[in-house]
């Protein structure tokens, strides 16, 4: 049986109230909804972006070794891998010593299974994290960070759309995609993160 997250079941999947992302042994939290709570830290949103990147790493990897892509898509796909370990070498540089690591993850079973699978989990995490990446531009504090952060979401977004092509998806996508806070962004990534 093949599980197909839509953008609106991805992006809503995690509990409220406090968040804990691991990541490479270091735990990331985020309070969510919380009276009073802190508001991340630009070192805290900064490796949350970072495991996010190794996500996408992990996630175009598994597609290339799926084999269910030939020609120009698999090159895409190809490239869209070199652009998300450069958005990790970035934020890497950034963290120094601190950033994630070693983080493995997981899918549902048969995301992989076929070409459209595969099409429609990249349009979800894309998705996630053109969101993720929209609302650190609000949410960071360093404007070395603010930039970086900009210029990966339109990257992210390049990928975005032309996943969304494969998937017979809009591939042009709302004028006014959805900003997420870093909540929202760790409750998208945590699913797949293996415990």
């Amino acid at each position: 049986m093949t599980i197909d997250p839509t953008r609106a079941q991805f992006l809503s999947r995690g509990a409220k109230g406090g968040l804990a992302l691991v990541a490479g042994g270091s735990v990331l939290g985020l309070a969510v909804g919380q009276a009073g709570a802190q508001t991340p830290s630009d070192v805290e949103i900064a490796k949350l972006a970072a495991t996010a990147e190794l996500l996408a790493i992990d996630f175009y990897t598994r597609a290339l070794r799926s084999r269910k892509f030939a020609g120009d898509e698999r090159r895409y796909l190809a490239e869209a891998r070199a652009n998300e370990r450069a958005h990790y070498a970035a934020l890497a540089k950034l963290l120094g010593p601190g950033a994630p690591k070693g983080v493995s993850f997981r899918y549902p079973r048969g995301a992989f299974g076929s070409r459209l699978a595969v099409a429609r989990l990249g349009v979800a995490l894309e998705t996630a994290f053109v969101g993720a990446y929209l609302g650190a531009v609000t949410a960071l504090s360093s404007n070395e960070l603010k930039a970086t952060a900009a210029t990966i979401a339109a990257n992210e977004s390049q990928h975005l759309s032309v996943l969304s092509e494969i998937a017979k998806d809009d591939p042009v996508g709302p004028a006014f995609p959805k900003a997420l806070t870093a909540a929202q962004a760790t409750r998208a990534v945590t699913p797949f993160l293996a415990a």
